[in-house]
């Protein structure tokens, strides 16, 4: 599989026009298609990259970013490993199976009769 065919597969369920339009300069971005095969980059991990570099251009909680800055920052993305990004590769998550301890119920005995009075 080209680096191409996997960000159209990648992005072949997603509805938000914001990101579609980053997948449309990625896939026109022939020059990157070896990169779209790392296996270690997701889009998912992209948007979070995006959002993170808004973040920092930040002030007040608001950013106003333009779209030639978002998608440079998309082949940034794709362009550097996840290490020279600061990205954590995040792990499989591991399911440790634990027993399950049976809490015996105590039954409860009266002790001599009880007075309502």
């Amino acid at each position: 599989m080209e680096g191409i065919e996997r960000i159209k597969a990648l992005a072949s369920e997603i509805k938000d026009p914001a990101l579609l339009k980053v997948v449309e300069y990625l896939l026109s971005r022939e020059d990157m298609n070896d990169k779209y095969l790392n296996e270690s980059k997701s889009l998912k991990s992209m948007v979070d990259f995006i959002k993170g570099q808004a973040k920092k251009q930040a002030k007040n909680g608001m950013a106003m970013i333009e779209d030639e800055v978002v998608y440079g920052w998309a082949i940034h993305y794709w362009d550097e490993n996840n290490k020279d990004l600061d990205i954590k590769e995040e792990p499989e998550e591991v399911k440790e199976v634990k027993p399950i301890k049976k809490v015996q119920k105590k039954e409860w005995v009266a002790e001599g009769q009880l007075s309502l009075f």
